[in-house]
């Protein structure tokens, strides 16, 4: 009976780089291996053949292991990554604040472009540089502000040069008749009756007619643009006067009135009366203001007329400082609290020794405090 006889190939385990697996016995010689693929971080050696009769043990190959320890290392930075990315937040922007007040009230406020709202306004911006447009009207003003963190700019604005600039074109007349009662014609539109103060009339000259019952006086009269004419008419000159006067100083423009009736302005230098005893109101409407007095008129006599002009605060500032002078008389340098003055038009002017200086009208009034706020910074 003829021995046939089976070689077997015994690999000889690598003890330098080699993981042992538990030893086995085949069963069956399996069909023929696949051919080794590579794997992208690790590289596994086929098994080498089937196993023997013998039960000798499988040999499995780990090759490139710098590959394993590099995979790990990137997982473990992306993961530092994610974390750090998701813990950490944008900054917080710096911001700061602008304030705006007009008077009157109600002034268009554009940011860069960019209508905000109206006055009175008060916005929160972040730090920087912005272009703003404040206007009422015709009115405008045009600021380049800078807003820095944690601060508040506050800008305090006036329209009330425009009316100076009108009061620059036109005037006032003032027209007393004896006997009063007299109806006014000024260009062919009847105005009142005497006495009568007419305001607003172009500067230049002007027709006017006094008609009483009995006489019509026809007068041509000049009037000067920012000041007051005067036009007395009445009958032939009596041996004893039959009229008396007033006199009246103020710092602004002041009606007389009497019973509700204006008789005169202390823009006119004698207010005509009738002899006896007179209650008299003198009104500023644009400043809050209204005072009463008794006078007595004598005939052909003047009465002089003193009034209190009240005094009220104002606050004055500017960035960064500046040295304040009202009405020609410095007060101090800023910041300024409750400076007490008589309500009415004063100038203001700002003086900053590298700087230079500004200018500004302000309208002190009855009716609140005034806050005056420039930056010197700025053109």
């Amino acid at each position: 009976m003829a021995c046939i006889e089976q070689n077997a190939e015994i690999v000889t385990p690598d003890t330098a780089n080699v993981k042992t697996v538990a030893p086995f016995r085949a069963k069956q010689a399996p069909a023929p291996a696949a051919p080794a693929r590579d794997d992208a971080t690790l590289e596994f050696a086929s098994e080498t053949k089937a196993a023997n009769s013998a039960g000798l043990p499988v040999v499995i190959k780990i090759q490139k292991p710098w590959m394993l320890v590099l995979g790990v290392s990137l997982g473990l930075l992306l993961l530092a990554g994610a974390v750090a990315a998701f813990t950490l937040r944008a900054p917080v922007p710096l911001t700061g604040a602008l304030s705006v007040e007009t008077d009157p009230p109600g002034a268009e406020v554009r940011i860069d472009n960019a209508v905000r709202g109206t006055t009175p306004l008060t916005l929160n911006l972040a730090e920087g540089r912005y272009a703003v447009v404040v206007q009422r009207g015709s009115n405008s003003k045009q600021l380049n502000v800078e807003i820095g963190a944690n601060a508040t700019k506050s800008y305090h604005i006036e329209w009330a040069a425009a009316p100076l600039v009108a009061s620059l074109q036109t005037g006032s007349l003032s027209v007393v008749s004896d006997p009063a009662g007299s109806t006014v014609v000024v260009d062919g539109s009847s105005r009142g009756q005497t006495p009568l103060t007419i305001r607003d009339l172009t500067a230049g000259r002007h027709e006017v007619l006094v008609k009483s019952p009995n006489t019509t006086y026809q007068r041509s009269v000049q009037v000067e643009a920012g000041s007051t004419a005067s036009l007395v008419v009445g009958g032939a000159p009596s041996a004893t006067p039959s009229w008396g006067w007033i006199t009246l100083k103020t710092p602004f423009p002041v009606q007389v009135q009497e019973d509700g009736r204006v008789v005169g302005t202390s823009e006119i230098e004698r207010i005509m009366l009738p002899p006896g005893n007179h209650e008299l109101d003198f009104v500023a409407a644009q400043l809050g203001f209204r005072q009463s007095s008794e006078v007595r008129i004598s005939a052909g006599r003047g009465a002089p007329v003193s009034l209190t002009i009240p005094r009220v605060a104002m606050n004055i500032n500017a960035l960064p400082w500046a040295e304040v002078f009202v009405d020609g008389t410095r007060i101090g340098d800023t910041p300024l609290a409750n400076v007490m003055q008589t309500i009415g038009e004063h100038e203001i002017v700002f003086r900053h020794p590298q700087l230079g200086e500004k200018r500004q009208m302000a309208r002190l009034t009855m009716r609140d405090s005034l806050r005056i706020s420039v930056d010197m910074r700025t053109k």
